[in-house]
């Protein structure tokens, strides 16, 4: 198991210093490019918090078709660690716009519309109060896409429903989800191979910024010393 609490202990901090002045916060995960580990963080940090939270935490993975963080939790040895894991719940309340859209919608044979909900649902992780995201992928038709649109209100019920709600967004080189989501959030962590170029991180983080999101640092993942040093500055 890898040991990444000295890179996520001051993310904690911050997420302190947020949680003061919210009812609730939302964080989001993305890398400078695939294959940075960001789930494997977002999935740290979400394990390190919740015995934490009164209210829970959710953790929603944008990458609709790995579903790499339910993958994880629905493998037979984190069950063995974690708990099983338990039957769907809904996103979000009816009525709250949401930041998925399936086009073209579905229509079943009895003439009802299937909605945008009916692809992604919550389970609960064992007796925690983990909640943890599956995209339904082989509910799609051929002809279906999945689109993401900005959703204030859906982001402001997660932090009236949690103490915490994690995005883990895939890299821009896979999906462009992360920027579209990203000025919802309270604050955006960038994760990085510490031999990788400052030029790819800032530029990452300027278009993080140009939509009107708040990067709050950088983690260098598989590099020990580099902890997450500038995230309590950011956050104040």
């Amino acid at each position: 198991m890898i040991d990444l609490s000295r890179e996520l202990g001051g993310l904690c901090q911050a997420y302190q210093q947020l949680a003061i002045r919210r009812s609730g916060v939302v964080l989001q995960f993305i890398g400078a490019q695939s294959g940075v580990g960001v789930s494997t963080c977002s999935r740290a940090f979400a394990r390190m918090m919740v015995p934490r939270m009164r209210r829970g935490l959710w953790l929603f993975d944008l990458d609709f078709y790995a579903n790499a963080q339910h993958r994880f939790f629905a493998s037979t040895k984190a069950q063995a660690l974690y708990g099983a894991v338990g039957g769907a719940t809904e996103a979000a309340p009816k009525g709250v716009s949401l930041f998925w859209r399936v086009h073209p919608e579905l229509v079943r044979k009895d003439g009802r519309k299937a909605g945008d909900r009916f692809y992604l649902k919550m389970h609960q992780i064992g007796a925690h109060t983990l909640y943890v995201s599956r995209f339904r992928k082989d509910l799609l038709r051929d002809n279906q896409q999945v689109h993401f649109r900005p959703a204030k209100h859906f982001w402001d019920s997660m932090r009236t429903k949690a103490d915490l709600t994690i995005i883990d967004a895939p890299a821009l080189d896979r999906s462009r989800a992360g920027l579209v989501t990203a000025a919802d959030a309270d604050g955006v962590v960038i994760i990085a191979h510490p031999a990788q170029a400052g030029a790819s991180v800032q530029k990452l983080r300027m278009q993080i910024e140009g939509r009107g999101g708040r990067c709050l640092g950088v983690i260098y993942n598989a590099a020990p010393n580099a902890a997450f040093d500038n995230a309590r500055q950011a956050a104040q």
